[in-house]
């Protein structure tokens, strides 16, 4: 059924699915690079200063 469905894509439809696949991948390595964060990368994140002073 999958299959008869994906071989009646065209067009706009085969856009759509192209990128609702990039977001989901994107989104998918996001979570799995921060389960695999250590210590060290978490505490440098944490140190980095988030206010910048661009009154100079």
């Amino acid at each position: 059924m999958f299959k008869q469905h994906l071989a009646g894509v065209t067009g706009f439809d085969a856009y759509l699915i192209l990128s609702l696949l990039i977001f989901l991948l994107f989104f998918i390595g996001i979570a799995v690079r921060l389960f695999f964060f250590d210590k060290k990368e978490i505490e440098y994140l944490k140190n980095i200063p988030l206010d910048k002073n661009f009154d100079n």
